[in-house]
């Protein structure tokens, strides 16, 4: 429409000329200055006007071609960030298979992976499935272990799961004794139960460490091992560190709180000394 108007005007202007052409000169020369002085500023603002409606619509367009390409930009940057956070995931699971399996490789038993199905999501029974059950040759009391540390043993044996009982679990109490670390190591090791703690229910981690003798050095964290004594668990699995100790309410014992190794929230992958294995390490040193 802005076009138009300036082509009229300039047709005007055009036909105001010829006319002019046909006048006295004295006339002419008044007519065209009057004319001139009247229509010079109604062009530049013609043209003032069409230039401004063009940059106008120029960034009109801009605009929006910048808001689409901002969004754009917006879902490629949230595609990268998910890309990226799955290639960490990868880079991680990676890193601690490879530590497990040299974990692995390293003791003294023949054992198996297994994957850990479902577990109590706040740890209110202690317990988790993992994907080995009969069919895979596993038994009851199996011991469950991990890179970390003791897990816990198998309570119940389905054909393709079983039911794992964590550590400090009423029902999964372990024979320990205060690992016999440096050249002042105790004679005779303090042999104590790892079992459930008044802290258990809202720390999934801690356990208390009790029936100690009285003279037993309990220094905050000193290591924490399964003693083999009872048959149940393998000698020497690390079960954690020593938080602080104090008399039992009878002052016959000392009792400490002990922080496993393990953590039940992180648990992925655990590891089962298979039954032949089992057998010939009862009697590790």
């Amino acid at each position: 429409m802005l076009r138009n108007r300036s082509t009229t005007t300039i047709f005007v202007v055009l036909l105001t000329g010829c006319l002019l052409l046909a006048l006295p000169y004295g006339a002419n020369s008044r007519i065209k200055l009057a004319v001139a002085s009247f229509l010079l500023p109604v062009l530049a603002l013609s043209e003032a006007t069409l230039e401004q409606a063009e940059q106008l619509d120029y960034f009109g367009h801009s605009k929006q071609e910048l808001w689409q390409e901002n969004q754009q930009l917006r879902k490629e940057l949230e595609f990268f960030k998910i890309k990226r956070f799955e290639h960490q995931a990868l880079i991680r699971e990676n890193r601690s298979l490879r530590d497990s399996l040299q974990w692995e490789a390293e003791q003294p038993w023949q054992m198996i992976a297994a994957r850990v199905l479902v577990a109590d999501p706040f740890n209110w029974w202690r317990s988790l499935y993992i994907n080995l059950g009969s069919a895979d040759g596993l038994v009851e009391n199996t011991p469950v272990l991990s890179p970390q540390g003791l897990v816990g043993k198998v309570e119940r044996v389905e054909s393709g799961r079983s039911l794992v009982r964590i550590v400090g679990d009423p029902h999964c109490r372990v024979a320990a004794m205060l690992a016999e670390e440096g050249p002042t190591a105790p004679s005779r090791p303090a042999l104590g139960t790892i079992m459930e703690g008044q802290q258990s229910a809202f720390n999934p981690r801690m356990v208390a460490f009790m029936h100690l003798p009285v003279d037993a050095q309990l220094q905050p964290g000193s290591l924490v091992v399964t003693s083999g004594m009872g048959g149940g668990f393998p000698r020497g699995i690390p079960v954690g560190r020593i938080v602080d100790s104090r008399p039992s309410e009878s002052e016959l014992f000392m009792e400490a709180r002990v922080q496993l190794g393990i953590d039940p929230n992180q648990l992925d992958l655990v590891w089962l000394p298979l039954k032949q294995a089992g057998k010939e390490s009862s009697d590790r040193p």
